[in-house]
């Protein structure tokens, strides 16, 4: 919740640290197949110029995973999964988190015990968008279950959960009612019903969507919504 000299954020900046760290993190997930090796909150830049200009600047970048395009649909689909509140869904997709899936689960009743589990965890955790889940909490019960399991992840899939349970924990700690999960509805919705070159194209618009309900977001929890300009580096 502290700046530069331990000054303390205001929930304007502490909304665009939060929501454009969101952006960043889905764009390169859904359009880059590219994602920081290393992203925590040291890693993380606000340059505040005069006026109400801020760009997020994301620092240490010689350390990325490329992602294949298996990986990051993969975990896509676990990230749709969490937001349909599905758990068996889930279980699908972590289990192809491991490219030697003869490794685990190597018969039919092991597989249904995993995805009974997840549904399990899901009921209680994870109802889907707007029943207020908790990204991280959600993850780390997933993580629990696959350590069960016995389920092996590659390294991507795993410097892919950090970054979000970097990103749910940022949230937390600077907009404690700012729903992570909820605010990428837009963007991961869109991203299933349309295919990956339409979507390239209408991620843009998309963004402006998501912006304008960050917005009204902000207003609704007596916030500062002024618009400003931005931009991300990598």
């Amino acid at each position: 919740t502290f700046g530069t000299g331990g000054t303390r954020l205001d929930r304007h900046r502490s909304h665009f640290i939060v929501s454009r760290g969101e952006d960043l993190y889905l764009k390169m997930l859904l359009v880059d197949n590219l994602m920081h090796a290393d992203l925590h909150p040291g890693n993380i830049l606000l340059d505040a110029e005069e006026g109400s200009t801020y760009r997020i600047v994301l620092l240490d970048v010689g350390m990325v995973a490329r992602l294949t395009q298996q990986e990051s649909d993969a975990f896509i689909g676990l990230l749709q999964a969490i937001g349909a509140g599905d758990g068996r869904a889930a279980s699908r997709a972590v289990l192809r988190f491991s490219t030697e899936p003869q490794e685990f689960c190597v018969t039919p009743e092991q597989m249904d015990a995993f995805a009974e589990d997840m549904h399990s965890l899901f009921l209680e955790r994870c109802r889907g968008y707007g029943t207020g889940v908790k990204f991280g909490e959600v993850l780390r019960g997933v993580l629990a279950l696959v350590r069960k399991h016995h389920v092996s992840i590659e390294a991507n899939y795993m410097t892919l959960v950090m970054n979000v349970l970097c990103l749910e924990g940022m949230a937390t700690a600077l907009l404690p009612d700012y729903n992570v999960l909820d605010a990428a509805r837009p963007l991961l919705v869109t991203h299933r019903l349309l295919p990956r070159p339409l979507f390239k194209v209408a991620m843009p618009l998309v963004q402006r969507f998501k912006r304008l309900r960050d917005s009204v977001f902000m207003l609704r929890q007596g916030g500062d919504a002024r618009s400003s300009r931005s931009a991300v580096e990598v």
